[in-house]
This record gives structure tokens, sequence and C-alpha cells, in this order.
């Protein structure tokens, strides 16, 4: 069950390259064009909001991201109110950490995530510099 509504600024279509997986990160793959990232470092072009298979990719779904706001994203382990939360290799997110070396997307303002899978309501912040951060 979501933890929160999200409450979006902006969301903005683009082309899928590859399968994505609802309210994990996804990063610019081409022109007007997303794909599921794959390291804990990549520059994000945001979280999706819908799944898109294959299949649909073929018949001409697209992805909506989510660039600004607050958003639904899915927790990799348990995440308090108010941390820091960084993106993980396979989209999701956690708890940021000092000496990780991964990119800071934004903070948790929804209820804490228990379990891995949970998802929580995240304010993001795209440039990886949250206001207040003190890494």
């Amino acid at each position: 069950m979501p933890s929160a509504t999200g409450n979006f600024v902006l969301d903005k279509g683009y082309r899928a390259a590859a399968a994505i997986t609802k309210f994990r990160a996804v990063k610019f793959s081409g022109p007007e064009t997303v794909t599921p990232v794959t390291a804990a470092t990549d520059q994000i072009a945001g979280f999706a909001q819908w799944n898109v298979s294959a299949g649909e990719i073929t018949r001409g779904k697209g992805c909506t991201v989510r660039q600004a706001g607050i958003t639904e994203a899915e927790a990799s382990a348990a995440i308090a109110l108010g941390a820091l939360v960084e993106m993980i290799a396979d989209g999701r997110v956690r708890t940021a950490t000092a000496s990780s070396g991964a990119r800071i997307v934004g903070r948790c303002v929804g209820a804490a995530a228990v379990n891995a899978g949970d998802r929580i309501s995240l304010e993001l912040v795209l440039d990886g510099t949250p206001v207040g951060a003190t890494f």
C-alpha cells in the first residue's frame, strides 16, 4: 500500500527504451527517451509513474516521468520520515549514507518504509545536493 499520494509539479512523457518499473528511477538514454538506471551514480531523469512492458513499447506506450514535486518511490530497505534518500543501482531508494557515493535524490516526506518494497513519498531533488545536506 502506498505511503501517501504524490504531488506533482512536473510530469513529462518520454519514449521508453526498455521495460520500466513504476516508482523506480529512470535515466535518459537518448533524445526524449528514458531507460531504467543501472548504477547508483547515474544522473536520473526522474521517477517512472507507470509500468511499461517490452510489449507495450512495441505498441507505442511511453513512460510518464515525475521530474519535480513529490513522487512515490520504492524503498530497498527501511527509511525514516525526514531522511535524506539516495538511489541504488536498480532504481529503488534507501537512506543516504555519507560514504556510499550514490546520488541523493531527495527526502522522505511520507510515512516511513519498514521493509524492502514499501513505497515512500519522496520530495525530489534531482541535482544530487538537497538543501541541508551535511555530508
